[in-house]
């Protein structure tokens, strides 16, 4: 978990004599650091989450300092504090309750307290966090392999995670350039401000890690509700829609596990969906949704699905081939049982689903019957070909 505002600002108050202006509510985000700031025009450069301090320098110039905080937040910055006292005695109102208004924390303090200071100490922080992180990062990465842990670090976390509680995991696997990879990031950091540390907040409040694992991410969300999984869901997708509309991303969503120690099951069936999102060009998948896909997707020899599909449609595919039927002029006979299954073998359904001549739909199911030397009369007639259906939708 990243370090957030509020966090940073509770342990540093009396040292740099910091005073809360406006935004307070604003104060649980993430900082993704600090910088010096006297011009706003590099604020096109920020990425998000970062924290300015600044004199004020050019707040003498009439609406610059409320320009300045209004770019911020456009640039979902965490927030800025000024050094008050010498170019700028005391902040304007306008200002003020600008940042009051869009949540926007606004901080003084003193002349005397050095900005350099500050900012050496909260950006020492910020990386302290970062290397916490990746040693959790290790341990974590552990269990999602279902390998051992000592039990001095399930001890410790146990003050932050309910770790016989439930967890479900949410698995993403990207496809980007070295220069997109920035972009992920930055991504990444903005989905961890969708979750909220305040018990009265509007936030998610509950508790979770992110992990960047080689080639793909993971995001565990202990003791989440299930009426909550689309909510979250959505906010991925809105938050990550660069590289879902590039399909450059897709989302899988494992099924609710329960126990720390039962991470590297869940996170093997939320892989599950992600690999079926990807073949089936869908942009999220969940496992507890994946019906019969759930264990097509799980063997792990795709050549036996293939060679399953092939000996049952093969001979309708072969006709279909030689009679051009399924060049896209014509039904072929490989649509017809797919329709004529989909339909509880009603003529009159696949009539209407291929927009062709009842008569012409039972000559074919006539054909179709001696092609496969099969009734296609019962459950047991017709679930194999269900399954050979499910199987070539696999595009293995």
């Amino acid at each position: 978990m990243a370090i957030r505002f509020w966090e940073i600002y509770e342990e540093t108050k009396e040292k740099y004599k910091l005073r809360i202006l406006a935004g307070k509510n604003g104060m649980d985000n993430v900082i993704g650091w600090v910088h010096m700031l006297e011009d706003e025009t590099i604020i096109n450069r920020f990425s998000g989450e970062e924290l300015a301090v600044t004199t004020g320098l050019k707040a003498r110039i009439d609406g610059w300092l409320l320009h300045l905080v209004a770019s911020m937040k456009k640039a979902e910055s965490a927030g800025i504090i000024i050094n008050t006292g010498m170019y700028l005695k005391q902040v304007p109102r306008d200002v003020i309750d600008w940042c009051e208004a869009h949540n926007f924390p606004l901080l003084e303090m003193p002349w005397e307290i050095s900005i350099t200071e500050l900012t050496q100490d909260y950006c020492m922080r910020i990386m302290q966090q970062v290397r916490k992180e990746e040693q959790y990062g290790i341990m974590f990465e552990r269990l999602l392999k279902g390998k051992d842990v000592p039990d001095d670090f399930l001890e410790e976390i146990g003050i932050r995670y309910h770790l016989d509680g439930t967890f479900r995991l949410f698995y993403m696997q990207p496809q980007y350039t070295a220069e997109e990879k920035v972009l992920f990031r930055q991504a990444a950091l903005k989905l961890e401000n969708v979750f909220g540390l305040w018990q009265n907040g509007t936030k998610i409040r509950y508790p979770y890690f992110l992990m960047d694992v080689k080639e793909y991410y993971v995001l565990a969300v202990n003791d989440f509700p299930e009426e909550s999984v689309a909510e979250l869901t959505l906010q991925i997708r809105t938050i990550f829609s660069y590289f879902f509309e590039r399909k450059q991303l897709c989302l899988g969503i494992g099924p609710e596990c329960h126990g720390i120690r039962n991470l590297s099951r869940a996170l093997g069936r939320a892989r599950i969906a992600a690999q079926m999102a990807l073949r089936m060009e869908k942009d999220v998948v969940d496992f507890d949704q994946m019906g019969f896909f759930g264990i097509l997707f799980s063997s792990d020899d795709p050549e036996i699905l293939k060679d399953y599909a092939d000996r049952l449609l093969g001979p309708l595919e072969e006709y279909d081939r030689l009679h051009h039927s399924g060049s896209g002029e014509t039904i072929g006979y490989v649509e017809t049982l797919r329709s004529y299954i989909a339909n509880d073998r009603s003529l009159i359904g696949v009539s209407r689903d291929t927009y062709t001549h009842r008569n012409t739909v039972n000559y074919r199911i006539q054909n179709i019957k001696r092609l496969l030397d099969n009734e296609l009369k019962t459950t047991a007639d017709l679930f194999p070909y269900q399954v050979a259906f499910c199987i070539r939708d696999m595009k293995l």
